[in-house]
């Protein structure tokens, strides 16, 4: 947003430690005078051309996107939102891209996985690491829409497993690499021009050849290059995806997209910033089905009033309300934070993408509840925005596999420091040499009694918000030391236990929506051009919010030393001894 670029630290990263900067997260990040009035007519001239020219219920019965549309998407400059304005993009940052992205999600799930297929991930690599020959080449094409772009890395063998791929470059020495392979799933396969395609080269390693991942242009008119037949999908129909099949093709040198060998970095790194667009495009899904929702409670009687009127129907309301307002609260953190100069920003985006795409299921989930039978049937939109939105908790990473990224990922630094005291798993060991061990068990002593008494983390608060805040200082601290309490019982074994992998992901997903929301708030109950009555409502979407993830939190840190987790093993066990459930009423 507005603010001036300085090197960051990622804040959820930093509340593995049981710490946190206030100054990434005071003030909360703000569009500036100027943004706002660009914002707003981009996001009214989207709004204006999908209400007029997408028909969502169409486009999911004949399973396709007419091309006319995709050329009016193109000509108002969504296919090229990143990207520089001297290769013919709009160069948004990545606040603007999120709240122009998530118009587009609020009116066709298939629209918006579309345009990010082409974006968000099908040329992110070559905005990240193209060269200045490669970007002028290819990039005006794909920012005009003419060409649209495909990202190629899931295989048949090879899901959340990405360095497990198949698909293999030789080089050919002269200059060129054959490629073979298969990739699986893959968005706009058919329709595209331009595909990122990962797949393993030879390497030399001390004397040794080792194979690392690379990543290449391929063009769709390459010889060899095609394609299987278009998936039949539960939902997003109209969106195309294709298998891609890769049979003796010559890729030139020139393709290589950043350093050869070093494709799974590049893969990642794309994937860490499409999650963030996806988070806002969740945000885009709840504002619509809280709108259909509303008129419908408004506008349907029983017993002479509007449902709108009676108690569970209420709180439903509020709790769709409440998520929708926390997820756009973690995500224009996040991307606020981008815009300083937040660069390993991976750990916040995978909060982005669990919390926004399981916000977005329960939204609509309530709201199909409150459209009761109505909701059930086609003819009303509630039950292909519940097919279109349950690929969100799947693609780009499922929520299972990116909660143990962000577990593993977020203990990594904490387990450097508590390898002082030699084996991790094992304070006890650094007791073997009592004197050279006293000073740093002593300044350990030191930091877990801070932790456990709890630091003033969040000073700047509104009052109306203290008691949150206070509730969020002490969890912190308490959240600090399960973390090391697991590096300690579990070692490097921590990797082979993954429930206890969800509860820290889970309670540092609590802790960061808790503070981006403590922050957002603060920010419109201190601004004094904000009516009363929309601060009225936001606080109380902030505290139905912080209580909910305080609830979870203290399950969640609960959880981690009383539980069932060996039972669940032996059941689990079971249930596959017996394929499925293995028993009946007429025996058992």
């Amino acid at each position: 947003m507005s603010e001036s670029k300085t090197m960051m630290n990622s804040v959820v990263g930093s509340l593995f430690y049981g710490e946190v900067d206030e100054n990434s997260i005071f003030p909360f990040p703000h569009f500036s005078s100027e943004q706002q009035e660009f914002a707003k007519e981009m996001v009214n001239a989207v709004s204006k051309y999908c209400e007029d020219s997408i028909d969502g219920e169409k486009m999911d019965h004949e399973s396709k996107i007419p091309d006319e549309v995709v050329q009016g998407l193109a000509e108002l400059g969504l296919c090229g939102m990143a990207v520089e304005e001297e290769f013919g993009g709009l160069q948004l940052d990545y606040s603007l891209y999120s709240r122009v992205f998530a118009e587009v999600a609020s009116f066709d799930g298939s629209v918006a996985t579309m345009l990010g297929a082409h974006q968000s991930i099908g040329y992110r690599a070559l905005i990240n690491e193209g060269t200045p020959e490669q970007k002028a080449k290819w990039l005006p094409a794909l920012a005009s829409g003419e060409k649209l772009a495909s990202f190629c890395l899931t295989e048949p063998g090879s899901g959340s497993d990405a360095y497990s791929i198949k698909t293999k470059a030789v080089d050919n020495g002269d200059g060129t690499y054959t490629l073979n392979g298969q990739k699986l799933w893959i968005t706009n396969a058919g329709t595209a021009e331009f595909y990122s395609v990962f797949a393993k080269t030879d390497h030399e390693v001390d004397g040794e050849i080792k194979e690392r991942i690379s990543c290449f242009i391929v063009e769709k008119s390459m010889e060899g290059v095609s394609f299987g037949e278009k998936e039949n999908k539960m939902g997003i129909r109209a969106s195309e995806t294709r298998a891609v099949y890769f049979d003796k093709v010559i890729v030139p040198k020139e393709n290589i997209i950043g350093e050869l060998g070093k494709g799974f970095k590049i893969a990642m790194n794309v994937l860490n910033s499409g999650r963030l667009s996806l988070g806002a495009g969740c945000v885009g899904g709840m504002k619509s089905i809280l709108k259909l929702a509303t008129e419908h409670a408004k506008g349907r009687k029983q017993f002479d009033k509007p449902i709108a009127e009676f108690g569970m129907i209420q709180e439903k309301l509020a709790e769709m309300a409440a998520r929708c307002y926390a997820t756009e609260s973690i995500v224009y953190m996040t991307t606020g934070n981008m815009c300083k100069g937040l660069n390993d920003y991976f750990l916040e985006t995978a909060v982005c993408k669990i919390y926004g795409s399981e916000s977005l299921w329960k939204v609509v989930d309530t709201g199909l509840q409150i459209a009761a039978g109505n909701g059930y049937m086609k003819e009303y939109p509630y039950e292909r925005i519940m097919r279109d939105s349950r690929i969100n908790l799947i693609f780009e990473g499922t929520n299972e596999i990116l909660r143990c990224f962000l577990a593993l990922s977020g203990v990594r630094g904490p387990s450097d420091a508590l390898k002082e005291l030699g084996k991790v798993s094992d304070i006890s060991s650094a007791l073997q040499d009592p004197i050279k061990s006293l000073g740093v068990l002593t300044n350990f002593a030191k930091n877990r009694v801070s932790k456990m008494i709890g630091q003033r983390s969040i000073t700047k608060a509104h009052p109306e918000l203290e008691e949150y805040a206070g509730y969020f200082n002490s969890m912190l601290g308490g959240f600090a030391i399960q973390v090391e309490n697991a590096l300690i019982k579990y070692g490097k074994k921590i990797i082979d236990h993954e429930l206890p992998q969800k509860r820290l992901a889970n309670m540092v997903i609590d802790l960061y929506v808790m503070i981006a929301v403590i922050s957002r708030t603060t920010s419109i109950l201190n601004n004094d051009k904000i009516d009363q009555a929309k601060k009225d409502y936001v606080l109380s979407l902030a505290k139905i919010t912080l209580k909910e993830s305080r609830q979870n939190f203290i399950n969640n840190l609960k959880g981690m030393t009383s539980n069932e987790d060996k039972t669940i093993t032996t059941a689990s066990k079971h249930v596959c001894d017996n394929d499925g459930y293995g028993l009946d009423i007429i025996e058992y």
